[in-house]
């Protein structure tokens, strides 16, 4: 690790150790969106960061509600304020009811770097109701990805797929690769929106953010470990190099950053 990062050459005057891992499952630091508990209306949002750091949590997506096409700038600013001093790296993940999506709206959270954008949805009629054409000259601004978030809750938005997928094909929109139905963000989603290859994979040049886990903390023998450690909370995790939690306790460190896509569609 070299300033935070993974590196395989050894450059600079810094001084390195080696880290002796051979009890430990070595995974990469877990990206997620707050949906078991939104920091956005939280009555403690240092506390609530917490707990997913607690999870192996190293890049917090943090939906923010888009409620007003006219103050929804303002409303930016006032969330940003809230997330100082988040003891979490994070990046803002705008969900915009279907209503109010405008071109304007997109490419403004586009030049924020956010790595996609939600659309709230209640129903199909909804997403039929939709001028299209205009989203898809927006997007041609940065490219940032569009994805569906239901209403009725995690699992209806299997049943809204195929339209989606359909209307994305139909006027070419750029979309996430699966439709985000839970806390952690798939790999390719990840490809998508411009997080990896910076953040969720153990690369050279990326953040040093991984979690370690005890092999013998797990007492189970025909498990694979990737499966056995998918859901498993973490006995270290570390971000940025430095260690954050260690057997569920919160050491103190740094804040962390408001971290924003530069580049979209990394590997489209």
């Amino acid at each position: 690790m070299n300033q935070a990062k993974f590196t395989k050459n050894r450059t600079g005057p810094l001084s390195y150790r080696q880290l002796d891992v051979k009890d430990f499952l070595i995974t990469p630091g877990r990206v997620q969106i707050d949906r078991e508990e939104r920091i956005e209306t939280s009555s403690s949002p240092y506390a609530t960061a917490e707990s997913y750091i607690k999870r192996g949590c190293t890049l917090l997506l943090t939906q923010h509600l888009v409620t007003s096409l006219r103050h929804y700038k303002v409303q930016y600013e006032q969330f940003l304020k809230k997330l100082r001093k988040l003891p979490v790296n994070f990046m803002v993940l705008p969900v915009v009811p279907v209503k109010l999506l405008r071109p304007e709206v997109i490419r403004f959270f586009s030049r924020k770097g956010s790595p996609f954008l939600c659309i709230r949805i209640k129903s199909r009629e909804e997403l039929l109701d939709v001028c299209w054409e205009w989203i898809v000259q927006a997007q041609s601004y940065r490219r940032m990805p569009l994805s569906l978030m239901v209403e009725e809750g995690r699992d209806a938005s299997n049943f809204y797929e195929e339209l989606w997928s359909s209307l994305t094909r139909q006027y070419g929109m750029i979309k996430l690769t699966d439709i985000p139905d839970g806390e952690a963000v798939s790999v390719q989603n990840l490809r998508d929106s411009g997080i990896y290859p910076l953040r969720g994979d153990l690369l050279s040049g990326a953040s040093a953010d991984y979690n370690l886990y005890y092999r013998k903390s797990v007492q189970t023998f025909d498990d694979d470990d990737d499966f056995r450690y998918h859901d498993s909370v973490p006995d270290v995790t570390v971000m940025n190099g430095s260690v954050v939690q260690v057997q569920q306790n919160i050491v103190p460190h740094t804040p962390g950053t408001h971290i924003k896509v530069k580049i979209h569609k990394h590997f489209f």
